[in-house]
């Protein structure tokens, strides 16, 4: 499920997952909730999968994107995306 949002022209995703695995560097942001993690090389990634259906999702980010993991979404800009 993909859900974007426009906010001050960059687009927002929300991804619905079961699981979530992150490769790559990555700093926790802050002890918060939700979670706040920032991509501390090019390449970073996530994946993300859904159990009932059998599918998996995986993204690579640039240097210092930013996603947010609260419950089974996670956030994130399509302009940190590497293409």
């Amino acid at each position: 499920m993909k859900i974007n949002n426009q906010t001050y022209g960059r687009c927002k995703t929300q991804k619905l997952f079961d699981t979530c695995k992150i490769t790559g560097r990555w700093k926790r942001a802050d002890n918060s909730v939700p979670r706040k993690y920032i991509a501390t090389e090019d390449g970073a990634s996530i994946e993300l999968s859904i159990m009932d259906g059998d599918y998996t999702e995986s993204f690579r980010f640039k240097k210092n994107s930013t996603i947010i993991i609260k419950d089974s979404i996670t956030e994130f800009y399509e302009r940190d995306l590497l293409r």
